[in-house]
């Protein structure tokens, strides 16, 4: 348990130094906050609520998703190619203990994410609701961001490639998922290719409790079987290569 708690610190603390991940993975949503709003305004309508606060759950998603699609991809097959990994095999750290690692560790840095660009929206686009509010659609996003820590996991298991393909993927989802443009203002063939992608499934609970809507158990459901096809792809990879380094 110490050995875990150790890891997780050690891995905070280099990505707290990583300018990666606050260019790319923290800068980019509160660029992109800021351009869209000057571009929309704070107070135009959409969906059920301001172009504000739902375009600030679009880019505290967008943030969640790059640094687990691409920031823990990248970082977990830089670990496996230098052997970092084969070296934690042989210290008290057990392989659950590893994993388990990378989630507290993902879940915190998902956490700061969404806490700044909260703090940025409320700050400079007055975003304001009830406090209640503010914490159901934190919680959800934090709680939300797990299938994409599993997606970096598999990704991550790409080697050399994880960092074009995490990139990819992250831009990709992004795009098509609505995070970056609204579906609805999407050609009507991209709308329905959206309704299927787990980004799109992941900002969409939050958008609706925006609009005080019911949350849509259709989207939960889908995230929870993109979770457990993204966990399963990681675990038979692992697996896959543990047989082959045996043989």
């Amino acid at each position: 348990m110490n050995a875990m708690w150790s890891l997780w610190k050690a891995e905070l603390l280099r990505t707290v130094r990583d300018r990666r991940f606050f260019t790319l993975t923290l800068g980019m949503p509160i660029i992109f906050y800021f351009v869209f709003m000057n571009q929309v305004g704070t107070h135009a309508r959409i969906s059920g609520t301001f172009w504000n606060a739902y375009f600030m759950v679009s880019m505290a998603a967008f943030g969640v998703v790059g640094s687990s699609v691409n920031t823990l991809a990248v970082r977990l097959a830089t670990e496996r190619k230098s052997g970092w990994v084969r070296f934690l095999r042989t210290t008290p750290l057990s392989s659950a203990g590893y994993t388990l690692a990378k989630i507290l560790t993902q879940l915190s840095l998902s956490f700061f994410i969404i806490f700044v660009v909260f703090f940025v929206a409320q700050f400079s686009a007055h975003v304001t609701m009830p406090p209640m509010r503010w914490f159901e659609i934190f919680l959800w996003l934090w709680i939300g961001s797990i299938p994409f820590a599993a997606l970096g996991v598999f990704i991550g298991m790409a080697g050399n490639a994880a960092q074009v393909l995490g990139t990819l993927v992250y831009l990709v989802l992004s795009m098509l998922g609505g995070l970056w443009t609204p579906i609805q203002a999407l050609p009507r063939a991209l709308q329905e290719v959206a309704q299927w992608m787990p980004t799109y499934r992941f900002a969409q609970p939050a958008w609706e409790l925006l609009a005080e809507r019911p949350i849509s158990w259709v989207s939960v459901a889908i995230l929870l079987g993109y979770a457990g096809i993204f966990s399963g792809l990681a675990a038979w990879i692992e697996r896959k290569g543990d047989a082959h380094q045996q043989e």
